[in-house]
């Protein structure tokens, strides 16, 4: 499963599938919305399409009577005014505006059915209906439209009022009478609708609008049905990407990309706002959509236009839903890696502001006399400016009060400045330093008096240390000197016994056992002289670019047929090519060597050594594991003291302070020794600064 996590073609695609699976949802979505209010629509004409049509047909009609009208009034007032009619051309854009307007509302041309009509209802001025038609039974639903249309000059008539008889006249019957203006308007009842039944032999928006509702609903199950299995793969992939975010082939842990980089919430606001926006702009598309096909039938080529659009609002979502993958990505490998809070910026400013008011508190009885000392300061200041606008003496305490925190806060910077460089001589070796603690302030002095205090008392724990070195140098060189010279005799003389000629078997027994103790007591007394010498750091180390792997050929090669002795089974893996480490080449034998010999000495017979070289990251790791003879009954962190064997019997030839030996000598050249024990599995990790 960890290799699937991290494996980046899936990964690659299963973001291809989840944009692809995201447009087609939207773009099943897109029509599916479209299509929903016919599907709720029990009628064609209950659609809110057929209403915004049936109202714009309505308002042409009633804008083409008020224009004809108003034609020809201006035609007669030019008439009686002037003696002369409108000129051809006029008259000619008169004749053209009222056939075009007869034309649009002929019954061959449109399904939309009207009559007008007196206020009264007496006198039918117009109409679309043949003569044996009756509107009501005709149109499913007949609506009813009440409007004056205003008759004469500027829309009003002059009239002259007599008081006495209470007549009106166009012209003054008697002169003084004055004229009186008022309104004549002339109100018209329009009664229109469309009929239930209609075909595709009259092509207006009203034929294209119940085609419209017909296909609708006859596809909304299958753009239903589209958008329902691709908004399921969207989330099968959205929950792949999710399960696989923040792992990558070859990594250990949870990887982070630049996204964990940028602060959590402002990512966040960012995305969202990308999120709404593009919903926005979604839904402002399908609405257009919604509303564009209804004009489609006034001639324009909607039938492209409007599959670019669709294709459009389910580019628009996929973005949507790639921006809304980023941000749920992000918050997973965040999540995973346990830094959503240390990653996000609300939580830094209340995490400093919790632990900035715990210390406040904290410590406060240390602190009181500065937070007493600011109060008082702030309390004066703000009395001294709240009088000062009075009295100018005031002001000048205030000036003077400022003045006095300045030179004492720049005394006390001064004693810190002197404070920090004594540290600072201190730390860098001279124990012998001592910091001058005149004229500082208070709780300045008592520091500096600590530092010097710890100073001496370094000093004195220095000196102590290099005494008891000197000590264990000493005795181990004179230990070792000591050892040696009878040791060596003992060797010779027990090499000369070798040989000689032995008649009695048993002395020749007891000649072996001394060559053999002998022997192992030289190697423990060698062990124990280089063990010392690598803790305590005395030895040289001289560190250069040494090929690992031809220095592990080497010292397999020598170990092959002790370990074969043995019944051990070497296996080495090492990487292509040559691992350069920076390491000290006398060192980093013994170390190998030491590890090899600890191998022969306790691992089980008749099992396998592995031996791996890994490279990367700036370091080389050398990992030498196998099965011990003995049970493991000793921590790993024991294992590598001094004199410490996995079995306590101590009846083997091992010293105990090969593992001790190797690891000084590794963290010498700069490494770092481990040992990892699981059961009977022993495991002995060296790792060295990698060279280029």
């Amino acid at each position: 499963m960890k290799k699937l996590q991290g494996n980046a073609v899936a990964k690659a695609c299963a973001v291809i599938v989840l944009l692809a699976a995201a447009f087609g949802t939207g773009v099943f979505g897109v029509r599916a919305v479209l299509s929903f209010g016919s599907v709720t629509d029990d009628n064609w004409q209950s659609s809110s399409r057929f209403y915004s049509a049936l109202e714009s047909r309505r308002q042409e009609l009633v804008e083409g009577i008020e224009l004809a009208q108003m034609l020809e009034q201006l035609e007669k007032q030019i008439a009686e005014e002037t003696g002369t009619s409108l000129t051809y051309a006029d008259a000619e854009a008169l004749r053209e505006e009222r056939a075009r307007v007869e034309a649009r509302f002929s019954r061959q041309n449109t399904w939309f059915r009207f009559r007008l009509l007196t206020d009264g209802g007496q006198t039918l001025l117009g109409t679309n209906l043949n003569d044996d038609e009756a509107i009501i039974r005709t149109v499913r639903d007949m609506y009813h439209f009440t409007f004056e249309l205003v008759d004469g000059d500027d829309y009003e008539n002059v009239y002259y009022y007599d008081p006495e008889t209470g007549e009106r006249y166009s012209e003054p019957p008697v002169a003084g009478l004055n004229p009186e203006t008022e309104g004549a308007p002339l109100k018209l009842v329009l009664e229109y609708g469309v009929p239930d039944k209609i075909d595709d032999t009259i092509q207006d928006e009203f034929s294209q609008i119940w085609r419209l509702w017909d296909m609708d609903r006859a596809s909304f199950d299958q753009y239903l049905t589209g958008f329902l299995n691709l908004g399921a793969l969207t989330l099968l992939a959205l929950f792949w990407l999710l399960w696989t975010a923040g792992h990558k082939a070859g990594a250990e842990g949870t990887v982070t990309t630049w996204q964990e980089r940028i602060w959590f919430d402002l990512y966040a606001v960012a995305m969202i706002a990308a999120v709404v926006l593009l919903s926005a702009c979604t839904i402002w598309a399908a609405e257009q959509l919604y509303w564009g096909r209804s004009y489609a039938v006034r001639g324009e080529d909607f039938d492209t236009f409007f599959n670019l659009g669709i294709m459009g609002a389910g580019a628009l979502f996929a973005v949507g839903v790639g921006c809304g993958t980023l941000l749920l990505r992000t918050l997973a490998v965040r999540l995973k890696a346990h830094c959503l809070a240390k990653t996000t910026l609300l939580c830094r400013v209340a995490t400093w502001m919790a632990g900035t008011i715990h210390d406040f508190v904290r410590f406060l009885p240390f602190t009181w006399k500065i937070v007493l000392g600011f109060g008082a300061y702030a309390v004066l200041t703000f009395c001294l400016l709240v009088f000062g606008s009075y009295d100018g003496w005031c002001m000048m305490l205030y000036l003077c009060l400022q003045l006095a925190l300045l030179i004492f806060l720049s005394w006390w910077a001064y004693g810190y400045y002197r404070l920090r460089q004594g540290t600072k001589t201190i730390a860098g070796g001279d124990l012998e330093y001592q910091i001058d603690t005149r004229r500082m302030p208070y709780d300045l002095r008592l520091q500096a008096e600590d530092l010097n205090n710890i100073s001496a008392g370094l000093s004195a724990a220095v000196d102590e240390k290099m005494k008891s070195e000197r000590f264990k140098a000493e005795l181990i060189t004179n230990v070792s000197h000591d050892l040696k010279t009878p040791l060596t005799s003992i060797i010779n003389y027990v090499n000369l016994l070798k040989s000689t000629q032995q008649t009695d078997p048993k002395a020749a027994e007891y000649i072996e056992v001394l060559d053999r103790k002998s022997q192992r007591l030289k190697k423990l007394t060698e062990d124990l002289v280089e063990a010392s010498k690598a803790s305590t750091g005395v030895l040289s180390v001289t560190r250069e670019k040494i090929g690992m792997s031809q220095l592990i050929d080497q010292a397999t090669a020598e170990w092959e047929e002790k370990l074969s002795d043995r019944r051990l089974t070497l296996v080495t893996t090492l990487p292509e090519g040559e691992t350069w480490v920076y390491a000290d080449g006398r060192h980093l034998w013994r170390v190998i060597d030491n590890l090899l010999s600890n191998c022969a000495k306790y691992a089980m017979e008749g099992t396998r050594v592995y031996l791996d070289l890994e490279r990367g990251k700036g370091q080389v790791s050398l990992s030498v594991k196998n099965i011990s003879r003995d049970p493991l009954n000793v921590p790993a962190e024991r294992l590598m003291e001094r004199f410490v064997r996995g079995e306590e019997s101590r009846s083997t030839e091992g010293s105990g302070l090969g593992l001790s030996i190797a690891r000084s000598l590794t963290e010498l050249q700069g490494g770092a020794f481990d040992l990892a024990v699981d059961g009977d599995l022993f495991k002995s990790i060296v790792t060295l600064p990698q060279a280029n």
